[in-house]
């Protein structure tokens, strides 16, 4: 269990890394998207922390899911370039 809540968003990290660096024009654009959703996370997270520090107990499992998520937009996005190499441009 331990691995998989290590595991998955360090693999999330290193992929989103890879999406951002190797892909071009729109699908570049398209796999930054996750990455405002994760700085709003954080500032929520940080705000409900000085509100109330018992507020996210579960906060590693909200990371596990987000970094679940976004493995799968990415996915998708890998899918479309290759079902149609043409949206790489």
């Amino acid at each position: 269990m331990l691995a998989l809540l290590a595991g998955l968003p360090l693999s999330y990290v290193v992929v989103q890394y890879f999406a951002l660096t190797r892909w071009t024009g729109g699908l570049r654009i398209a796999a930054a998207v996750p990455l405002p959703l994760w700085l709003v996370w954080g500032a929520i997270l940080v705000v409900d922390l000085f509100r109330d520090p018992t507020s996210h107990n579960l906060f590693p499992f909200e990371i596990l899911l987000g970094a679940i998520i976004a493995l799968v937009y990415l996915a998708l996005l890998r899918l479309v370039q290759l079902i149609m190499p043409q949206v790489d441009s």
